[in-house]
């Protein structure tokens, strides 16, 4: 049966200025956003009164749990982005010198089930929706419903998805929550679990890419690449994770300051990384464990350069 029916066109359809629009806030749901604001959360939101450390380390896991699934069910279902995914919508409001900015934010590649933008949104907006102490739960899940709403549009009006697509990645994207949330339940037991289900797709993928269904190369990379990252944070909180200093402003700033120069790049270059699997996985787990052990490195590091006034938590 047809992915398409008809609301892709029309939304594709709109005039140049829904186009760019769309191309800036479909970034709300783009990996690097997502990782930032998940990592800055873990990171920075202990200190306020807004997120303990627990929480957002399960808000971390709920990325990495979608990650997994991401990267796992998009070559075994195999199915293709709409036609000229690849290319970005024309418009006169874009500069010639940005165009090449433009055609990164505007365009799509590899398979188009489930949407990865709207899998990623759903896992982090739904997260933050529940492990937020912050206004009413259900203002911030309307907020998170709306925000996700947002960027499957965007994904429609760029012509890169289907709306079959969408709805199918904010569904995983609800699984994926519910699950780190109300089954797991902790950081240890939702990091090893988006572990297993990226180890459970390595199998699964090299089954299908050896017949030639996907390019092996791209999808194995990335399946290797995302469970050395969850294997990382499994590995890291069980070693460190109850060893959670009083946060301290101080600290926080460090904090972010050890994880945007340590663990950020690292994980950047392993997902970019095409020359190895087993080196993209290396490059990935050192990237989960310093995201996880940043907290505590970046206390030390504000205890050393002199003291901080600790913040109730």
């Amino acid at each position: 049966m047809s992915r398409a029916v008809g609301v892709g066109d029309l939304l594709a359809g709109l005039g140049d200025p829904f186009v760019v629009l769309a191309a800036l806030l479909t970034q709300l749901g783009d990996a690097w956003f997502l990782a930032l604001v998940v990592a800055v959360t873990y990171w920075y939101g202990p200190v306020t009164d807004a997120i303990d450390r627990r929480r957002a380390a399960l808000v971390v896991a709920c990325l990495f749990g979608g990650l997994a699934a991401l990267v796992v069910l998009k070559p075994l279902v195999g199915l293709p982005r709409p036609p000229g995914a690849g290319t970005p919508p024309e418009t006169a409001l874009v500069p010639s010198a940005l165009d090449p900015v433009y055609a990164w934010m505007a365009t799509g590649d590899g398979y188009g089930v489930p949407s990865g933008h709207a899998l990623g949104s759903t896992v982090v907006y739904g997260a933050l929706a529940w492990a937020l102490d912050w206004g009413r739960r259900r203002t911030r899940i309307a907020a998170a419903a709306a925000v996700v709403t947002v960027v499957a549009l965007t994904r429609l009006v760029l012509g890169v998805h289907y709306l079959a697509d969408v709805i199918a990645g904010a569904a995983v994207g609800l699984v994926v929550v519910t699950l780190v949330v109300r089954v797991l339940e902790t950081p240890g037991r939702a990091f090893a679990g988006a572990t297993l289900v990226g180890l459970a797709g390595v199998p699964l993928v090299a089954v299908v890419a050896a017949h030639e269904f996907v390019p092996a190369s791209e999808s194995l990379h990335d399946v290797v690449a995302t469970v050395g990252v969850c294997a990382g944070a499994t590995a890291a909180w069980f070693a460190v994770g109850d060893r959670r200093p009083i946060p301290t402003r101080r600290g926080a700033l460090a904090t972010v300051l050890v994880g945007a120069v340590t663990a950020l790049p690292l994980l950047t270059i392993a997902s970019l990384w095409t020359d190895g699997g087993a080196l993209a996985a290396a490059l990935g787990a050192a990237g989960g464990i310093l995201l996880v052990v940043a907290p505590l490195a970046g206390e030390r590091l504000a205890g050393a350069i002199g003291s901080s006034r600790p913040v109730g938590h």
